[in-house]
């Protein structure tokens, strides 16, 4: 989770209230965009880990630092910190400057000084310094005029300053319809309660007192009315109603019990809706036995129903979005602890500033076998993921219904058979042959990889030809790769697996991949 960028923004807004009473107050902000660090809200010169604020022109080429400059890091930690490694006239200047002021220390082998601050509340620092130190620092700068230090003009001030609320009002405006949220632990894809497992220990969160997160039915396909999904999500549970009738595209994130952060996906297009109508939906939810599966759901689990917001019929949905507006990663991906929209531990609506970073990892280990060699692994790049497996979705029930329904009225088969020796759906045809249909909710990929195993086991298991094709079935259509992917594992292992797409809602088969 990034903190050096609140601490950017803190310290901005304090300098620019400053400068209300004090005009002539001119700092440096950013000056270029390297690694498009402006576009991220880094306002001051510095990266994840610290920022780096002068008030002087002045720069120490070799550090790649202010000459002088105020620091803070992202521990909250601040210190002052003078830097000559590039000028020896510069570090002579320095040296007789830290005699006029009270607490600095010399670096043991290099033209630095520092003066640490004690506590963690840099925002009180930096006012102690502007009070203190710099009416110092800018007498004797007047007095000496060092060569490559100088005070700041008002153009120059204006020109970085003016560029740095461009891009600050670029990101606030971004922020306004583009927003990441934060969302309960849960490893049946939020499609269902998955229970305790992973989810917080905080004896104080919801999850932990009742068993559960309301989110945990996220994306369960099963419940869809007039072609939309009605949700919770917690952030935007807020008794103003401020962001009813608003629409926005979310990101989502979460965190297991282990202080892992991941990264889920986005939903676009999220309709945040009123009171009056989760009160609707609620009663459709109640008409259609909805709630009595989502009750039964979570005391599966072990966990306590009957909660405030489950009694509460207004504000048991705050959400709805239509389910092509989805788009989630095959697996959830770490998030890197540089990205820049993570700021908080709560769930809050938080405004979204970039593609959320995640981690990557090199794998470069070697077989420790003692007796082999063995073969060197991959040294390229993986996202470093969590790996959830699902055991029981009713939207596949629905699914595995509809699509025996469909697969009967082709008049291709003579027989479509349901569960039948543990095979989702099995079809014989006109000619006599088995096909194997193995149904699964995820991604075309993850559901190849989940269902692969599974489908060959059902069609060979222990050394038998019981089917001619096999067929793994989702409800989004295979991007090039994947196609790709089975036409070799067809044409180099020949193995009969085959991909189609099947649209519940419209009761649409595709052509097999």
């Amino acid at each position: 989770m990034n903190k050096i960028l609140k601490i950017h923004e803190e310290v901005l807004a304090f300098l620019k209230k400053q400068r209300r009473s004090n005009p002539n107050l001119y700092f440096l902000p950013r000056k270029i965009n390297n690694e498009g660090r402006l576009d991220k809200g880094y306002w001051f010169l510095g990266n994840e880990h610290y920022a780096h604020i002068s008030f002087w022109e002045g720069t120490d080429w070799k550090e790649k630092i202010h000459n002088i400059g105020f620091v803070i890091i992202n521990d909250k930690s601040s210190y002052i910190e003078f830097s000559a490694q590039d000028s020896k006239d510069k570090a002579s200047f320095f040296s007789l400057l830290v005699k006029e002021l009270d607490g600095f220390y010399k670096h043991k082998s290099k033209d630095k000084w520092f003066k640490e601050f004690e506590d963690t509340n840099y925002i009180q620092n930096l006012a102690d310094f502007l009070n203190n130190d710099k009416p110092v620092i800018d007498k004797l700068i007047q007095k000496h005029q060092p060569e490559g230090i100088s005070f700041i003009d008002e153009y120059n001030f204006n020109s970085y300053f003016n560029k740095v609320e461009n891009f600050r009002n670029s990101l606030i405006e971004f922020g306004k319809t583009n927003k990441i949220v934060r969302i309960c632990w849960n490893e049946e894809g939020w499609k269902f309660p998955s229970g305790s497992k992973g989810k917080s220990s905080s004896k104080d969160s919801y999850e932990n007192i009742n068993g559960f997160g309301h989110e945990e039915w996220l994306f369960d396909k099963s419940k869809v009315i007039d072609g939309y999904h009605y949700a919770f999500l917690q952030p935007l549970n807020v008794k103003s109603g401020k962001h009813v009738g608003n629409t926005y595209n979310i990101g989502l994130y979460t965190k297991n019990s282990l202080e892992t952060w991941y990264y889920i996906g986005e939903i676009k297009e999220v309709v945040c809706i009123s009171r009056e109508e989760s009160k609707d939906i609620f009663q459709l939810y109640k008409t259609n036995g909805w709630l009595d599966e989502m009750k039964k759901q979570v005391e599966t689990v072990g966990g306590n129903w009957e909660t405030d917001i489950v009694n509460t019929p207004e504000i048991l949905f705050n959400i709805k979005f239509k389910f092509n507006n989805v788009f989630l990663l095959e697996e959830l991906e770490e998030v890197a602890e540089d990205d820049i929209n993570l700021t908080t531990n709560h769930f809050k609506l938080l405004p979204k500033k970039s593609e959320v970073s995640t981690v990557t990892l090199s794998e470069d280990e070697v077989d420790e076998d003692d007796e082999d060699e063995g073969n060197k692994k991959s040294t390229k790049t993986r996202r470093k993921v969590f790996n959830s497996e699902s055991s029981y979705d009713p939207y596949h029930d629905k699914m595995q219904n509809a699509l025996q329904d469909y697969l009967k009225e082709t008049g291709e088969y003579r027989s479509v058979k349901i569960e039948k020796d543990r095979v989702d759906i099995k079809a014989k045809t006109i000619n006599g042959d088995w096909h194997y249909y193995e149904i699964k909710t995820d991604k075309p990929k993850l559901s190849i990889r989940k269902a692969i195993g599974q489908v060959m086991e059902y069609a060979y298991f222990p050394g038998l030809f019981k089917a001619k094709k096999l067929y793994i079935i989702a409800d989004e259509l295979p991007d090039e790769n994947t196609i790709t992917y089975l036409n070799f594992i067809r044409s180099e292992f020949s193995i009969p697996v085959f991909y189609k797409c099947y649209i519940l809602e419209e009761n649409e088969l595709s052509d097999e991949f």
